[in-house]
């Protein structure tokens, strides 16, 4: 693991520092330094394998080809849309000699065909697979040995060297096959070896979600081994698969995944950091589930806590209001910005929103802050009006700032010291502050 060490100035933290110590460590040491942004497979296809009856959503080349295709001339890749990832059900069993490979029908020219096609076009092709014996789905899977064991490690290492040799970008590695008390052991494991490999493979983990969703942990953050996780995993999923769904109690809705992440807001923000980056999963965001309002609170939140920005829908039928929404480059330069920080949360009790509403503020790059104020629609059909001084928003009292509306793209008031606003149910208001003294 390679630490480095900056001081930067902040202005804004709450605690009234005026600057603090940022530890920034680049898990597997790849130089990868932003959330990746892109399009995952997973919530548009599922494990469709059927290409005759289902030819739009099955998991083929033809498929990432066309999605490669649709982020390009819809303007998506020069917005920093640059991953394709294909997610589990694309594998054949491996061939004679143990070597993975893809479904030669679905996939004519193999993995390095078209991780070719994506870099051909400025993209870059993630791939997934599992930490156990199979995959979720019941492909092959990498078996990584928690103890030394020359077949195995032998066989990881030829993995390993196919990856890097198809020219991937990016893999998703889940735990369905496999022990999760060996996860400490086999995920630090497959970094090394990822590593070894000397190419730049971006390294999704899925190793804290199985500790969360275990009896053991009885839903708390407390028994994850956090610290380990970044060091060893370029993001990592947090919670369960998210849903096309707003709210249901007991799954990932997208107000579900924002109170696991407003519940345990102190762990999350203390651990993400440039290179390593929680992931509250894909973007919902074109899909039925969710209204406009609804996708810009889900975009807004997702850019806040710097999280990777995958989509998972169909790019050539999203209205005209989503796709000015995900080529929004202001809530995109949040999202990416330099420092990696997650967004602080608060409840504006203040206001007698209860849970409804929620004030988050985060650090930016060159003392910069960004502010979303969101309401979770519990008071359905009621409209707020507020204000919200420097003090509110984590800034030394007397601070005077710039307001630039980000999701309107509009400078707003200059050197003014609070924000008054108008909050609608299931909306979102997201603002970029520019201190002057």
């Amino acid at each position: 693991l390679n630490c480095r060490f900056f001081i930067r100035n902040t202005r804004i933290m709450r605690i009234g520092l005026l600057s603090a110590l940022l530890v920034v460590c680049a898990a597997l040491d790849n130089g990868i330094h932003r959330p990746p942004m892109g399009w995952m497979s997973w919530e548009y296809s599922g494990c469709q394998r059927d290409c005759v009856n289902f030819p739009e959503t099955c998991v083929s080349e033809k498929l990432f080809e066309d999605v490669a295709d649709a982020l390009v001339e819809g303007g998506f890749r020069d917005k920093g849309y640059t991953y394709v990832n294909i997610d589990d059900c694309y594998m054949a069993p491996r061939d004679a000699q143990g070597q993975l490979r893809a479904d030669p029908t679905r996939f004519p020219n193999g993995i390095g065909g078209l991780a070719t096609y994506m870099h051909e076009r400025g993209l870059k092709l993630g791939i997934y697979n599992d930490i156990g014996t199979s995959t979720c789905a019941g492909d092959p899977g990498l078996a990584v040995s928690a103890v030394p064991d020359a077949h195995a490690d032998k066989q990881l290492a030829q993995d390993m060297a196919t990856f890097a040799a198809w020219g991937v970008d990016s893999i998703k590695v889940d735990g369905c096959a496999a022990d999760k008390n060996t996860f400490n052991v086999t995920y630090p494991k497959l970094e090394r070896y990822l590593n070894s490999t000397g190419r730049q493979i971006f390294y999704i983990c899925s190793w804290p979600v199985y500790f969360l969703l275990s009896d053991a942990c009885n839903g708390t953050f407390s028994c994850v081994p956090w610290k380990l996780i970044a060091e060893s995993c370029n993001s990592w999923r947090v919670f369960k698969d998210i849903m096309d769904v707003w709210n249901l109690p007991g799954h990932a809705g997208i107000s579900n995944v924002i109170d696991v992440w407003a519940t345990n807001n102190a762990t999350l923000t203390q651990i993400n950091r440039v290179g390593a980056y929680n992931d509250p999963d894909m973007l919902m965001i074109g899909n039925p589930g969710l209204s406009d309002s609804q996708a810009r609170i889900q975009f807004v939140l997702w850019a806040m806590w710097s999280a990777p920005l995958m989509l998972s829908t169909n790019l050539r039928t999203l209205s005209d209001p989503l796709r000015a929404l995900l080529l929004n480059d202001e809530i995109i330069a949040i999202d990416q910005d330099a420092l990696a920080a997650s967004a602080t949360a608060t409840q504006l009790a203040s206001l007698m929103l209860d849970r409804s509403a929620q004030l988050w503020t985060k650090p930016l790059a060159g003392g910069d802050v960004a502010v979303a104020i969101v309401d979770l629609g519990v008071f359905d059909g009621e409209v707020f009006k507020g204000t919200l001084t420097a003090a509110d928003l984590g800034l030394p009292a007397h601070t005077r700032f710039n307001v630039r509306d980000a999701l309107q793209r509009e400078d707003g008031p200059a050197g003014v010291s609070s924000i008054s606003f108008t909050l609608r149910p299931y909306d979102v208001l997201c603002y970029r502050l520019t201190p002057t003294k």
